[in-house]
């Protein structure tokens, strides 16, 4: 059905509103393997034989660290000014003990949580005054895994693998008058910077070199 402009226009009215723009949006991956030590409490693994362990993850902050640094990208066709974006990271990791007592029964045990933290440069559309945040995506993507392990009293210590998706935003306050639609995250932008290369100075082929 055709819209009626002056039926709209007696219905509605422009709104100003204040709110934070998005500058970018994009998504990236933090995966890492590692040795971790857990503690479990005092007691509890004792007279426990440990078939299995299984590990949980969450992502407890992601704080910028460090300054901004300008960085031109290509995207596309054309040449772009972006920033290099230090983000670090705060993980907890909880190990699940799963094992057989004394009396043949199954337990479970959980450890006292694990912190342990990751850094990486991210490429933004993050120009001074921005602000960046980071949060993790809550799907089946993120996972941790637990490989080999030994136990001595109340700890293991395993081999951990974890992978969690963070979804980045990049904002700044502003006052609008807008229509709008929903956005999705771009794909990541990944940035080579490479060594530069010679540049001849140009010739004159109309005198040299003479055919």
């Amino acid at each position: 059905m055709p819209i009626n402009l002056e039926q709209f226009a007696q219905q509605f009215s422009p709104e100003c509103i204040q709110v934070c723009k998005v500058y970018d949006w994009t998504t990236n991956v933090v995966s890492l393997t590692q040795d971790i030590t857990f503690t479990f409490p005092t007691g509890s693994l004792t007279g426990i034989t440990v078939t299995q362990v299984n590990c949980s993850i969450s992502l407890l902050e992601c704080a910028e660290d460090g300054p901004r640094r300008d960085i031109e990208c290509m995207v596309g066709d054309q040449t772009v000014t972006l920033q290099a974006v230090t983000l670090s990271k705060t993980i907890q990791v909880i190990l699940e003990a799963i094992g057989t007592n004394a009396a043949g029964a199954q337990v479970t045990v959980l450890s006292n949580p694990v912190l342990i933290t990751a850094s990486e440069e991210v490429i933004l559309c993050a120009p001074e005054g921005t602000t960046v945040c980071c949060n993790q995506t809550q799907n089946d993507f993120n996972i941790c895994r637990v490989g080999a392990f030994t136990q001595t009293g109340d700890t293991i210590t395993a081999t951990v693998s974890l992978r969690i998706c963070q979804s980045i935003v990049v904002t700044f306050e502003v006052i609008l008058e807008v229509a709008a639609r929903f956005c999705q995250p771009r794909p990541e932008i990944i940035c080579e910077e490479e060594c530069p290369v010679d540049v001849f100075p140009p010739q004159c082929p109309t005198i040299f070199p003479v055919m």
